[in-house]
């Protein structure tokens, strides 16, 4: 009896159904689930502009920054969009849709920065702001299969030192256009500087000195320059003496050329010596007191100026771009051991900065990986431009006309990177990949020396500015080349007299290139960048190589 109550209990709730109704039956659980159903909100370029503003405000916060969870940093994150007072009135934001959606601003931005810098590069003189956004767009469209719309976001985070242009700090022909103030539309500002240190805040708050302190200090300089006189005159006296200087004349006499020459008998010797052990133990500035007697300022002055020095004198010699001597070489070398072609081996190496100021950490964490770093690289400007050397090889039978590099799985797969096969099958494709990847460790190697050279690059950066890091690094790079170019001949396992003596034809041979030929107009670099990244391409030349290593060391393999 109880269960019939419960039936009729279970159609009673169901209520009234009209079985000449036209409408479809919808039963209550039904109704509930679809009346719950929330219709997806797009977002605005305003609340976009709000989104990266509380993103980086929260990033920015010199107290906190980024070091916090990351659940707590994006529940900052939305409770500063959603108190936003522009946005009263309208539903509030979740934490997952805030986070979605600045994962895709921060993609976009990230991908056109690279597309904007590329066009940067190749603005021409009369061109304006509009015909570079103009470029880029074209650049990003080619690239990516869709239109760049977030151009707001861009225009907001476009100055950050994330995603700030660095092409403008490395043409000297740029620095003497004026500085516009920043605008409406954007313009170029000047970039982030180091956010001002707790004893440089002291120091600047202290009050001006009176004016006894000041008559003080020129009472001291002048006595200062009294003596140093006074000392050049006893040096005068006894250089013009004509009879021999006995011990202490004679002491005395080299004593006051050395203050004369090098100042508080500072000798260059000790000044390179500090800046090179610096360099190659990675020592910090102060521990080179003990053996030099040199202080912390003294020895990281030291470190700057010899930096600047082996820069200016050496870096346009052991920095420069390849000569087509240079890649003869190169090539000769790749054909040898089995990849004609190729002109080396790419890779990326990543050196932590120890004393990155808090408001920068959230910037530079896992967001500079090796395909960021590559899309900010010019290394294939000089082949859109028409200035690269032609490269012509036969593979297998098929001719080619772009060099290439061997690179791992992360790079993409265009005519100019060739990677190993992840999953071999068969003897062919085994031993192509057994080949390529021992090739490859070419570049690891060098790392690898270059960091046990210089182990200012293998630990922690101890610096406190970006530049000087720069500095740093192109200095160990510098006096790396010049000793492998010493050494060279010494370790070479790779002869290559027999392409120069003409006893073997080689297959790759390189052009100078020819500069009335350049490319005249933006969609000729397109269609070079196309042929650059071109996906049939790289399969052919893939198995192409697949074959030539085969035949080149199969025999081996069955030995």
């Amino acid at each position: 009896m109880e269960n019939s109550t419960c039936f009729v209990n279970l159609l009673a709730s169901q209520g009234c159904v009209e079985l000449d109704s036209s409408e479809p039956l919808c039963f209550n659980s039904q109704c509930s689930d679809e009346s719950t159903v929330k219709e997806r909100k797009k977002w605005t370029p305003k609340e976009d502009i709000i989104l990266i503003g509380a993103w980086l405000n929260t990033s920015k916060d010199p107290i906190v920054g980024n070091e916090q969870k990351a659940g707590k940093f994006w529940q900052r994150i939305v409770q500063y969009y959603n108190c936003s007072p522009q946005l009263v009135g309208t539903i509030p934001r979740e934490l997952g849709q805030c986070k979605q959606r600045w994962a895709r601003i921060n993609d976009l931005v990230c991908k056109f920065s690279g597309c904007y810098e590329m066009a940067l590069r190749e603005q021409r003189s009369g061109q304006n702001d509009n015909d570079v956004m103009k470029a880029a767009l074209d650049i990003f469209y080619n690239d990516h299969g869709s239109k760049f719309n977030l151009e707001h976001a861009w225009r907001e985070l476009r100055h950050d030192v994330k995603w700030c242009s660095t092409y403008l700090e490395k043409e000297s022909g740029r620095e003497k256009r004026k500085a516009v103030a920043s605008d409406a539309q954007g313009s170029f500002a000047e970039p982030e500087e180091r956010p001002i240190g707790v004893k440089a805040a002291k120091a600047g708050s202290k009050k001006k000195k009176g004016g006894k302190e000041e008559e003080l200090e020129k009472i001291e300089g002048l006595l200062a320059l009294k003596k140093q006189i006074s000392r050049q005159n006893v040096l005068e006296s006894l250089l013009a003496k004509t009879e021999p200087l006995d011990d202490m004349e004679l002491a005395l006499k080299m004593k006051l050329m050395s203050e004369m020459m090098y100042g508080h008998c500072l000798s260059p010797l000790q000044k390179c010596t500090a800046a090179i052990r610096m360099l190659a133990y990675g020592c910090t500035a102060d521990a080179t007191d003990e053996y030099l007697r040199l202080g912390e300022s003294t020895t990281l002055s030291c470190l700057t100026n010899f930096t600047e020095s082996v820069i200016q004198l050496f870096g346009e010699e052991y920095l420069r771009r390849p000569t087509t001597e240079d890649l003869q070489r190169l090539l000769d070398i790749g054909e040898i051991r089995g990849f004609p072609g190729m002109v080396g081996s790419i890779d990326c190496m990543h050196w932590e900065w120890k004393n990155c100021p808090t408001a920068w950490k959230g910037q530079y964490t896992r967001t500079l990986n090796d395909i960021n770093v590559f899309d900010r690289s010019p290394i294939f400007d000089d082949i859109l431009q028409g200035r690269a050397p032609r490269v012509q090889y036969v593979v297998n039978g098929h001719q080619y006309d772009m060099a290439y590099y061997l690179t791992d799985g992360i790079y993409p797969k265009w005519s100019t990177f060739i990677q190993s096969i992840s999953l071999p099958q068969g003897p062919k494709a085994e031993l192509f990949a057994k080949v390529q990847e021992s090739t490859r460790k070419d570049v690891e190697r060098a790392f690898g020396v270059l960091q046990s050279r210089f182990a200012i690059v293998k630990n922690p950066a101890i610096l406190w500015d970006k530049k000087q890091i720069g500095m740093v690094m192109r200095t160990c790079i510098i006096l790396h080349n010049m000793v492998v170019e010493n050494e060279r001949n010494g370790y070479t396992q790779y002869d290559t007299s027999e392409f120069e003596e003409g006893t073997s034809t080689r297959s790759s041979n390189v052009d100078a290139p020819n500069t009335s030929e350049m490319p005249p107009n933006l969609a000729n670099m397109l269609l070079i960048r196309t042929h650059l990244r071109d996906r049939q391409l790289h399969e052919r030349l893939k198995n192409d190589l697949v074959e030539n290593i085969w035949n080149k060391f199969g025999n081996d393999e069955d030995e």
